[in-house]
């Protein structure tokens, strides 16, 4: 490569080096137009010295489609025209924008563009946006920094994402604000949010359970803070949408035209946090039932409830001809529906009510309530396509004025007539008797246990009692005694009813047959003589003793013969 080309190559990177270097720039980069700003100034350097450039404003049209006009002076500024001698300039941007057709949280931008005449290619581009303010009167302060400040936003949602809102979630959102100034509290804080849609139209008051869109939090000592707490439900209509949360702190006593700020670092864009509004896609989920309430709660035995909820169409699709909602309760004795006869389009809702008695026989305790949503009726063969995926549950606590029926049994038991004693190697016969001492019809599962040392169980019948209360019934239970079976030997009859038994302890004697045999524990009375025998024993020798002596003294004082 010769000298010269290598020359011309380092003047050709000189150059455009130095073109770089001169390339205009503005200070600051961006202008932000929001209420009450209608001018800002610009410092412009690095522009090329000695020539002019064109000022070409942007076309940015408010929400009435109104253009906002634009005016840019300076001492170095004539008409569209600017004319430097030097490398330095500023320039004054002013605005006519009509505030009231920016929409709160929505930008409007566009680009101011100084362009070098020919034949210079530089130019300098500022971006400008415009901002609606969710205060009346734009961010305004009587100090000289803003006084109070938005410090921290947490939002929080229940059943999904945060900056996803669905149809009947829950939101909470928390506020901070603080008191920037050093000398004096600020008096009558308060704080408000909005929610706008993609129409500019704030919806906040269509949220349910929001006991009101502002709270005031009073007064806030200097270098203090405090936080606002907003909950509400999203409404069954909410739409798909792109939703705007503004929020703003104000002082009531300065005025909101004096003390008033809604930008925070917090916010997704420093003036609002997008919203993405969401309708349910899962069509097992789109018709819900919710607001469930019961009157009274708790209730007592022989008390009539009344209970309320709501369905919802919280889904993308509409539904024709009839929705039904069951309620189920095993507990309490509950299985019944309700039917709403017409369509059910997106966002509906409609009331249901049940009515049920509290029978005076209901255990006093918590009960759950369990209802689920028929829809997508099919009118041909009178079914509903759709079940929904969850259930939805209450509660219930029975209490008071309840007779609770109990469930009981008694149990006796004697050897047959036909087998008067038990006999190694052969069968004996047992007969119980199962007596209900319940308040209710009982059903009774009869069972032998603890005999399989020596005997083992041949049948019984019936196994299986259904007896009113009062009501008895014969049990015959054959036994199948071992050959080698010997002496006293116990078992247990023992009745089952839900979850309670009732047993009854038997010990048979076995012997040779033609020996004496006997039976203990045939029943209680006799269990109970054959375990207290000795004591019945003293008691009968002493009758014997004093008839003997009643005897004796009367022999005594009867008069002799003559």
């Amino acid at each position: 490569m010769t000298n010269a080309k290598i020359f011309t190559m380092f003047l050709m990177t000189a150059f455009l080096a130095a073109t770089l270097v001169l390339a205009g720039s503005s200070s600051p980069t961006s202008l932000l137009f929001n209420e009450p700003i209608t001018s800002l100034n610009v410092a412009l350097s690095s522009l090329i010295t000695g020539v002019n450039y064109n000022i070409a404003t942007p076309t940015i049209n408010q929400a009435n489609n109104v253009p906002i006009g634009f005016t840019v002076t300076g001492s170095e500024v004539a008409g569209t025209v600017l004319t430097t001698s030097g490398a330095t300039s500023t320039i004054t941007v002013a605005t006519v924008a009509d505030y009231d057709e920016i929409k709160i949280g929505e930008s409007y931008t566009g680009n101011i563009v100084l362009t070098q005449q020919s034949p210079g290619t530089d130019t300098v581009t500022i971006p400008v946006t415009f901002i609606g303010s969710f205060c009346s009167d734009g961010e305004v302060s009587v100090g000289n920094n803003k006084d109070l400040e938005i410090t921290d936003v947490k939002i929080d949602n229940n059943d999904g994402d945060d900056d996803e809102w669905s149809p009947r979630d829950e939101i909470e959102i928390e506020v901070e604000v603080s008191n920037n100034n050093d000398d004096d509290k600020i008096k009558d804080v308060f704080v408000e949010i909005g929610l706008f849609d993609s129409n500019g139209k704030n919806v906040i008051k269509d949220m349910e359970d929001l006991d009101d869109e502002e709270i005031d939090l009073g007064s806030i000592r200097d270098r203090d803070e405090d936080t606002a707490v907003f909950t509400f439900t999203i409404p069954a209509d909410f739409e798909d949408d792109n939703y705007r949360l503004v929020i703003k702190a104000y002082s009531d006593d300065l005025k909101q035209e004096n003390e008033c700020t809604s930008e925070s670092s917090d916010l997704s864009d420093d003036f609002f946090e997008a919203i993405d509004g969401e309708r349910e896609e899962d069509e097992e989920n789109h018709i819900i039932f919710d607001n469930i309430k019961i009157t009274p709660n708790p209730a007592q035995c022989n008390e009539k409830v009344q209970l309320t909820g709501e369905i919802f169409n919280i889904g993308d699709e509409d539904y024709e001809d009839q929705v039904r909602v069951t309620a189920v309760s095993e507990g309490l004795g509950i299985n019944t529906e309700q039917i709403v006869r017409e369509d059910f389009d997106q966002g509906d809702s409609e009331l249901i009510d049940f009515e049920f008695d509290i029978p005076a026989s209901t255990e006093e305790k918590l009960y759950f309530i369990e209802f689920r949503t028929y829809y997508d009726y099919d009118d041909d063969d009178d079914t509903y396509d759709i079940v929904s995926d969850d259930a939805f549950t209450t509660t219930l606590r029975v209490a008071g004025n309840c007779n609770v029926q109990s469930t009981n049994a008694e149990i006796t038991a004697n050897l047959d007539s036909e087998t008067p004693s038990a006999v190694p190697g052969k069968q004996v016969i047992i007969n119980a008797k199962v007596r209900n001492t319940g308040d209710i019809a009982t059903s009774y599962t009869v069972s032998v246990l603890g005999n399989s040392g020596w005997s083992s169980l041949s049948s019984i019948e019936p196994r299986t009692l259904n007896l009113l209360p009062g009501e008895s019934r014969d049990v015959s239970i054959a036994l199948a005694v071992n050959a080698d079976a010997t002496g006293d030997n116990e078992l247990t009859i023992r009745a089952t009813y839900g979850e309670k038994v009732t047993d009854q302890r038997v010990v048979l004697t076995v012997s040779e047959e033609g020996a004496s045999t006997g039976s203990a524990d045939m029943g209680p009375f006799v269990g109970h003589l054959k375990d207290n025998w000795f004591i019945y024993l003293i008691i009968l020798v002493n009758i014997v003793l004093i008839v003997a002596i009643i005897l004796v003294i009367r022999s005594m004082v009867s008069p002799r013969p003559l």
